[in-house]
């Protein structure tokens, strides 16, 4: 392990022992003086391409099978069984036989994920019933990759839930509603907002059990805890502008001013609360939340409400100024606080 990957690891050690208790805010600041970080963190770079190499492969499978093979239905869905089957199974034997390609064989398994969703929809094709009920599929595949994620102990197999579950949600309400498809409008936001307040109380239980009980499923709170906290902006974000809109019923729903404020307020609160926790806590996943959708916040309500009185040009000028004085201030911080790591370590 080179110094950096271990200096990163010893610090996220030491961030989880202060939201634990076990170390004082001295304690923590002074301990973490002696691990500074620089350089690229090729270890993170390495996994999304492990995780796009698991999608490219399965896309790649599709289209030779295509190429090659006159498929029916059925006979797709015996060659998706079995590939899944593979992938889980030699996922397992990758992790437990290659500890060095531990990655490998959990994007392996992701690959499982993705062919198992491929697997029930194609069943889904061959015993329809003309019902048109597709997000009970993804139902079925949301409750079977929450249980491989707890049973692999696969992080990438809950990311994988937390996409199935935004589609499932989406499309059910929509479905239920009368419209028989999902409109990414994210119909009834608030519903959204509702569910994210779920994940992050089940991310909170999750943290505070992993010392415990949940001890091998050390990581996956910060899972529950981030699907959580992006379903929630991204309803807020939607509410801060329509306010609860229902286009099941309405057209088009026009909110009034006391609305949109009353959530833009919400949002804004969030978003303040995100990066004072995220300071205290260590948590530079809560200040990054924070401090990226108050950014987005402050640009749509500048588009929203002075941008058309100011003229296009003008408008431009001032956002794109904005984000470049904003990137610079940030690359200052950042060389800053490398200079005072390197001058202290």
């Amino acid at each position: 392990m080179n110094p950096q990957s271990r200096n990163r690891r010893v610090r996220r050690e030491l961030d989880e022992l202060l939201r634990e208790g076990v170390l004082d805010a001295m304690t923590h600041e002074r301990l973490r003086e002696r691990y500074p970080t620089e350089g690229w963190d090729w270890r993170s770079l390495g996994r999304w391409f492990l995780i796009f190499g698991a999608v490219s492969v399965m896309a790649g499978l599709v289209i030779l099978g295509r190429t090659l093979f006159e498929f029916t239905l059925t006979k797709l869905a015996v060659l998706l069984g079995v590939a899944t089957l593979a992938s889980f199974g030699g996922g397992q034997w990758l992790k437990h036989t290659r500890p060095l390609l531990v990655w490998t064989g959990l994007s392996v398994e992701l690959l499982g994920g993705l062919l198992l969703i491929g697997l029930t929809f194609t069943l889904g094709a061959i015993y329809s019933t003309g019902s048109g009920n597709w997000p009970a599929l993804l139902l079925i595949d949301l409750v079977l990759l929450i249980g491989l994620s707890y049973a692999l102990r696969n992080g990438l197999l809950l990311v994988l839930s937390a996409v199935v579950f935004f589609s499932w949600f989406g499309g059910f309400t929509g479905y239920a509603s009368g419209w028989g498809a999902y409109w990414f409008g994210m119909n009834y936001p608030l519903r959204f907002l509702m569910a994210a307040i779920v994940m992050i109380a089940v991310a909170v239980i999750h943290q505070q059990s992993e010392a415990g009980p949940l001890a091998r499923y050390r990581g996956f709170c910060k899972i529950w805890l981030s699907a959580g906290l992006f379903f929630a902006e991204m309803a807020l974000w939607l509410l801060s502008l329509f306010g609860n809109f229902d286009l099941a019923s309405h057209w088009w729903y026009h909110a009034g001013i006391a609305e949109r404020v009353v959530f833009n307020a919400l949002w804004a609160g969030l978003n303040g609360t995100l990066v004072w926790l995220g300071a205290r806590l260590a948590m530079r996943m809560l200040t990054g939340y924070g401090v990226t959708f108050l950014v987005i916040q402050i640009y749509t309500l500048f588009f929203a409400h002075l941008a058309e009185h100011l003229g296009v040009l003008l408008s431009l000028l001032i956002a794109g100024g904005g984000a470049l004085a904003l990137t610079f201030r940030l690359e200052q911080r950042r060389r800053e606080t490398e200079t005072h790591d390197y001058e202290r370590g």
